[in-house]
């Protein structure tokens, strides 16, 4: 029987995931007052979003956010977050399953496996806020980091698919 050795890329995918979940623990240990961004921070490092946020508005979790209802800055704020469990999770699932998929008999099992395990994480991550003072879990942001993991998982699928088309054409 052969040794399971990982590649250097499942390595670096494996690293990535954990890097993403001590974060997310770190970030999901803090109150909501010591996250809150400045309104100067989010100027100077989000004001590029401003033209584009000051147009839209965003239903989640039952009440709809805006720039005119919510004030610019504190919109921003809410996006950012949203953006950031998001693309938290979806670099979470990325690298999970780009680091994990060949334990598995098939790329269907790993994503049986491995997209409930981001979720898990993710109501994981909830609950630890629940035990933070000063910060409120959610389901809905449960959901968004399920989408998200979903997203890195599809997209790594969509990629191999078409690198392996490209390989079967040069063949």
């Amino acid at each position: 029987m052969q040794k399971f050795k990982f590649s250097m890329r499942e390595k670096l995918s494996l690293v990535l995931a954990l890097i993403i979940f001590i974060s997310l623990f770190i970030s999901s240990s803090m109150t909501y007052h010591e996250q809150k961004m400045s309104s100067s921070t989010i100027k100077t490092y989000f004001g590029f979003l401003d033209p584009l946020l000051s147009h839209i508005s965003i239903n989640y979790g039952g009440q709809i956010h805006s720039a005119s209802k919510d004030g610019l800055t504190n919109f921003t704020q809410f996006f950012v977050r949203k953006l950031a469990h998001f693309s938290s999770y979806f670099l979470l699932g990325l690298g999970l399953f780009a680091g994990l998929k060949r334990f598995f008999l098939n790329k269907v099992y790993a994503f049986i496996f491995i997209w409930p395990v981001t979720i898990s994480l993710a109501v994981f991550d909830e609950y630890h806020q629940y035990l933070t003072g000063d910060r409120t879990p959610s389901v809905h942001d449960v959901v968004l980091d399920s989408i998200g993991a979903l997203c890195g998982i599809l997209l790594f699928l969509i990629y191999r698919l078409f690198i392996e088309k490209i390989c079967e054409k040069k063949q």
